[in-house]
C-alpha cells in the first residue's frame, strides 16, 4: 500500500473499522427506538433515522474499501453480537416512553450520533493528509449527522414533558 505522508495505516483502519462496527449498533438502535415511539407522530423519525444511518454505514463501508483497507476479521466476528445488541436495546428494555430510562435512551443515540460527527470531522483533518478521501462527501456526510442530531433534539423537545412533568 502506498504511503500518505506518514499516515499510520494500521491505526487508520482500525479507526475506521471500529466506527464501522459502532455503526451495526446505532442502525439498530434507531430501529429499536422506533419501536419505544410505536403509535406516536415520533416513530416515523426513528424509523428514517435508521435508514440515514444505514446510509452512512453504506458510505462508511465504500471509504474503507475505497481507501484500500481489509475489514478487520475481528469486526466481522463481533458484528452479530453488537447488532443483536442494538436491537435488544438494553437501555430502555421494556420500550416505555414515560420514564427516565427513555430519555437515557434518546441521549444514547444523540451520544452515538456525536460519535460520528467527531469521526467525520477526524476524516475531513486526515483529507488534508490523505487526498483519496472525498472533502465533499465527509462534509456531507457532517451535514447528514448534524441534522439527525437535530432530529433526535427534536423529538427530546417534544416529549420531555411526559417524562418529567407529573399528570
Amino acid at each position: 500500500m502506498e504511503e500518505h505522508r506518514g499516515i499510520n495505516h494500521s491505526i487508520y483502519s482500525n479507526y475506521l473499522n471500529e466506527h464501522l462496527l459502532g455503526s451495526e449498533g446505532g442502525v439498530n438502535a434507531f430501529k429499536a427506538a422506533a419501536d419505544t415511539w410505536r403509535g406516536t407522530a415520533h416513530e416515523g423519525t426513528f424509523k428514517s433515522l435508521a435508514r440515514q444511518v444505514k446510509a452512512d454505514q453504506d458510505d462508511l463501508h465504500r471509504i474503507i474499501r475505497d481507501l484500500g483497507y481489509d475489514h478487520a476479521p475481528l469486526r466481522n466476528a463481533l458484528t452479530l453480537g453488537v447488532r443483536l445488541a442494538g436491537r435488544i436495546n438494553p437501555v430502555n428494555l421494556l420500550r416505555r416512553r414515560k420514564i427516565a430510562m427513555a430519555q437515557v435512551e434518546l441521549d444514547t443515540l444523540t451520544g452515538m450520533l456525536r460519535a460520528k460527527l467527531s469521526m467525520w470531522d477526524t476524516l475531513l483533518l486526515l483529507q488534508l493528509r490523505d487526498p483519496r478521501l472525498d472533502a465533499a462527501l465527509l462534509k456531507d456526510l457532517h451535514r447528514r449527522a448534524e441534522e439527525q442530531i437535530t432530529q433526535v433534539r427534536g423529538v427530546i423537545e417534544a416529549s420531555w414533558e411526559e417524562r418529567f412533568l407529573a399528570d
